[in-house]
């Protein structure tokens, strides 16, 4: 009932970030330019906004994981929320820098639940290879804190994914990827551990100008 709980909090907090973000795209998209032209390179009417000028954008992530990978938390769901900015050319490549943070619980040699608060910087490199499908990897530094001690590690990844566009300069994305935990000390059970999980991300991305 408590994981549910937290659940539900950060999908509500995803889909409040869409929705503003979605809001400010609109806003941006009242321009009186004659023509635009989208990121991928086709015409729209001029009722559509303004074309995009810079490769840079702001946007987000939800992220759904089978498992945290690290100490006994294999198996156990994740829910990560990820603020990103970047630069990115559709049909091209991208890059991705962002701060997530999510929470699991294990239990320590007593049996006793612990809960830990985690975050991760991360960089994600893109590259399309056709059209809206993209493949990526991945570099996080990751670490947890809790009333036992505080842990850090390394974390790469790769997947694929594809975005949709919503309006003339926001696109909707989903990645897939299997994440690798490389291996270090958890005070937690205090031994070494190393493990991974599978991850989806529903994110957005909205072109600044």
């Amino acid at each position: 009932m408590k994981f549910f709980s937290k659940f539900l909090n950060r999908l509500v907090l995803a889909v409040a970030l869409v929705g503003a973000t979605a809001s400010f795209a609109q806003g941006l998209s009242t321009g009186t330019t004659p023509a635009i032209s989208n990121p991928l390179g086709t015409s729209a009417p001029a009722s559509a906004g303004t074309s995009m000028r810079w490769p840079l954008f702001v946007g987000g992530s939800f992220g759904l994981g089978s498992g945290t990978g690290v100490g006994d938390g294999h198996g156990v769901g994740i829910c990560q929320i990820k603020p990103m900015i970047g630069a990115w050319m559709p049909g091209l490549a991208f890059v991705r820098l962002g701060y997530g943070f999510s929470s699991y619980e294990e239990k320590d040699n007593e049996n006793h639940k612990i809960e830990a608060e985690t975050s991760d910087f991360s960089v994600d490199l893109g590259l399309h290879l056709f059209s809206e499908f993209y493949v990526m990897g991945s570099y996080s530094r990751a670490s947890a804190l809790s009333e036992n001690g505080d842990i850090a590690w390394n974390e790469w990844s790769a997947g694929f994914g594809t975005f949709w566009i919503v309006f003339s300069r926001t696109f909707l994305t989903l990645d897939i990827g299997y994440h690798w935990v490389r291996e270090h000390y958890d005070p937690f059970i205090e031994k070494d551990v190393s493990g991974g999980r599978w991850q989806m991300n529903l994110g957005f991305s909205v072109f600044v100008y």
